[in-house]
């Protein structure tokens, strides 16, 4: 929305939070992405509505990985988590989709890119009307409605089934082709990295680490893994100084900060 700023007294952004369970939505304006504003409108929402999530999954943005979210999430003690999937989170992607259509048929009508002031009613509009899902409307949703969607749209949601990598297993993370692409780019990092947590979700998650025991941000699906078996190749890309029985190397799939001294010996 930043192209609108100027209509919209300076607000940039829009903050946007859905229920998965059920389907209630709220958006809030925000005239930065910066930590303090963002935990402030997550704040917000938690206590206007009486409801905390058990659970939380955002992108991987500066604005929620900063001191002041994280500060927030402990406090309420949620569980914050991301994944790099190249599928969105579909659930709160298709919210922002019908709301952005909302919004140009507004715009389209009234002859100006004002939202600021009518934003309030779009959600509002959006929660009362009947979502084809659980066959009602959000707002209508109480707690114990929820737990009776629980056992009725979604009991066909299938239970997480055994974990395919444990603890410890080295894997190569997957990269997706884009259109730009070569058709013979590899399929999965050269760099290895270690599964350090298996969360049982639906689906199951990873987190992991690199080889320097550094925590990788996010977590990954299994499809997005695979078991590495050599995890302790690596393919030099370059040979940069020599001395005496050591050379300095640049690996393959690494930036420079992974360059290092290594004996010649090791190098085949």
């Amino acid at each position: 929305m930043r192209p609108y700023s100027r209509f919209n007294r300076g607000y940039h952004y829009i903050l946007t939070v859905i229920d998965v369970l059920s389907k209630h939505a709220w958006a809030v304006p925000l005239k930065s992405k910066g930590g303090s504003e963002t935990a402030d409108a997550i704040a917000g929402i938690i206590r206007d509505s009486k409801r905390c999530p058990k659970n939380m999954q955002t992108d991987n943005g500066k604005e929620f990985y900063n001191a002041d979210v994280q500060r927030l999430m402990r406090k309420h003690d949620i569980n914050h988590y991301s994944t790099y999937s190249v599928l969105k989170a579909s659930v709160i992607e298709r919210f922002n989709r019908t709301l952005k259509n909302d919004m140009w048929k507004m715009f389209t009508l009234n002859g100006t890119y004002k939202w600021i002031d009518a934003l309030p009613r779009l959600v509002s509009d959006y929660n009362a009307r009947k979502h084809r899902t659980i066959g009602m409307r959000p707002v209508h949703v109480t707690p114990a409605i929820a737990e009776r969607l629980l056992d009725t749209v979604y009991n066909r949601v299938n239970i997480a089934g055994p974990a395919k990598f444990k603890v410890g297993d080295p894997v190569r993370v997957s990269k997706y082709k884009t259109l730009f692409e070569k058709g013979y780019t590899p399929n999965w990092t050269t760099e290895v990295f270690k599964i350090v947590k298996v969360q049982r979700t639906n689906p199951v998650i990873y987190l992991l680490e690199d080889y320097r025991k550094k925590s990788v941000a996010g977590a990954f699906y299994e499809h997005e893994l695979h078991r590495a078996n050599y995890p302790d190749v690596y393919l030099v890309e370059k040979v940069l100084r020599r001395r005496g029985d050591e050379v300095y190397v640049k690996w393959l799939g690494f930036d420079t900060s992974h360059n290092s001294w290594i004996h010649k010996d090791n190098v085949i």
